[in-house]
């Protein structure tokens, strides 16, 4: 069962779409978009006493990004070392960047996409 919770166009995609933009500045919006749907996607198929967790914590990540904004609820968790709170910048982190690198494993350090080759003979 979905829940519009940890739906790409909920809380929990709002604040993956956030902290994807600031660990990979240079990952093409297209891109983004569709590591944000498979890490929400991956987000509603744990089991039971996970999701209840990452639930928990999305309603407050919601209420944050309501009154203190995205951007800056997303920096803080990014950078937190509080247990159970920064599990789920974490995740997102893993599950967006193994995604990524490899659905484009030629993708740059910083998000940016691969570079265009050209041969070496050419100017």
């Amino acid at each position: 069962m979905s829940t519009r919770l940890l739906s790409a166009e909920g809380p929990f995609g709002a604040f993956a779409d956030r902290l994807l933009a600031l660990e990979l500045p240079d990952l093409p919006a297209d891109r983004r978009a569709e590591a944000v749907a498979f890490v929400c996607r991956r987000a509603d198929e744990v089991p039971s006493p996970l999701k209840l967790g990452i639930g928990t914590l999305t309603i407050a990540v919601g209420v944050s990004q309501r009154a203190i904004g995205h951007d800056r609820t997303a920096a803080f968790l990014q950078s937190t070392s509080v247990p159970f709170v920064g599990e789920l910048a974490r995740m997102v982190r893993s599950l967006g960047f193994a995604f990524i690198w490899e659905t484009w494993p030629r993708t740059q350090p910083t998000g940016a996409a691969e570079p265009s080759e050209s041969p070496a003979w050419s100017s």
